[in-house]
C-alpha cells in the first residue's frame, strides 16, 4: 500500500494527536523509516499504542506494515527539492506516475466520469489549466464536454450557484495546496458534489477533501533559488484518464450490444 494515498484517504479520520504523529512522520521520513515503534513513539511525545492506532486506521494492519510502506516510499516532501540531474529524473517520474494511475480503483472513477451531469474543471494555476483544457478536447469527440473554470471568481460562483449532487469537479494542482479555494470546496462538499482531485503526490489538503484522488509524481528542481516542475507527469495521468474512459466506454457499449 502507498503510504502517502493511505493518508490522504483517510485522513479526514485522524484526530488532532494523530494528525500531528504523521506530520511528524512525513517531515522526518529519512530518520522515521529506520525507527521502531517506540523509539517513533519518543520523537513524536506519543506511546506506542497511539502509534498502533495510527498505523490500523490508515489501513495497515499493524506497524511492520506502516514502516514497510514508509520504507518503501518513493514519493517526495513538496518541499524537498532532489540534487540529481533534472534530464536524469525523467523516467523515474513517468514510471512513479503510471504505477500510481494503476494502484487506484479507476472503474469507480471512471463511472462517476461517465454518469456526471456535468463536469466541472479547474486547475490552481495556468500550466494545471492549459492540461485541463487539453484533457477537454480529448472527451469531446466521446460526447463529453467538460466545463473549464478558469478562475477562482467563476470556481465561486460556480460552486454557489450552478453545481449540484450531479456534478462532478475535477480540481488539478501541482502541491494541493487549497488555501484560498478551501471554503468552495467545502461547500461543495456540503453540497454532495463530486470532487476529483489529481495532485502531485504527498500529503495535501487537497486529497485529504477529494472524493476520489489521483496522483503523478513529478520531482521538482531547484534553479536560481526556486523549485522548477514539469508538467510531463501530470500530462500522462490525465491521458491515462482518458485512454481508461474510452475502454470502459468501448467495454460498456459492447455490454449493451450483447
Amino acid at each position: 500500500m502507498e503510504l502517502e494515498s493511505a493518508i490522504n484517504r483517510h485522513f479526514s479520520q485522524l484526530n488532532e494527536n494523530e494528525k500531528a504523529i504523521i506530520e511528524y512522520i512525513i517531515n522526518h521520513k529519512k530518520e522515521c523509516k529506520e525507527l521502531t515503534i517506540i523509539e517513533i513513539a519518543k520523537v513524536t511525545l506519543t506511546s506506542k499504542s497511539s502509534i498502533l492506532r495510527l498505523a490500523k486506521k490508515l489501513g495497515f494492519s499493524g506497524y511492520s506494515e506502516f514502516k514497510y510502506s514508509l520504507q518503501k516510499d518513493n514519493s517526495i516532501n513538496s518541499e524537498e527539492v532532489s540534487t540529481n540531474n533534472f534530464m536524469s529524473m525523467q523516467q523515474g517520474d513517468v514510471d512513479a506516475t503510471r504505477k500510481l494511475f494503476e494502484q487506484i480503483n479507476s472503474k469507480v472513477v471512471l463511472k462517476e466520469l461517465d454518469e456526471a451531469e456535468r463536469i466541472f474543471c479547474y486547475g490552481t494555476g495556468w500550466g494545471q489549466r492549459d492540461v485541463l483544457s487539453d484533457f477537454r478536447r480529448s472527451l469531446i469527440p466521446l460526447n463529453r464536454y467538460p466545463i473549464l473554470l478558469s478562475a477562482k471568481k467563476e470556481l465561486e460562483m460556480a460552486s454557489r450557484q450552478e453545481m449540484s449532487e450531479n456534478d462532478l469537479l475535477i480540481v488539478v494542482s501541482l502541491s494541493g495546496d487549497i488555501a484560498e479555494i478551501r471554503d468552495e470546496i467545502r461547500l461543495l462538499k456540503m453540497k454532495n458534489v463530486s470532487i476529483l482531485s489529481i495532485t502531485n503526490i504527498s500529503n495535501n489538503s487537497l486529497a485529504s477533501m477529494g472524493t476520489y484522488n489521483l496522483y503523478f509524481q513529478s520531482t521538482p528542481k531547484k534553479y536560481k533559488g526556486e523549485a522548477v516542475y514539469s508538467f510531463v507527469p501530470l500530462h500522462l495521468t490525465m491521458d491515462n484518464l482518458f485512454r481508461s474512459y474510452v475502454d470502459y466506454k468501448n467495454e460498456e457499449e459492447g455490454e449493451i450490444h450483447v
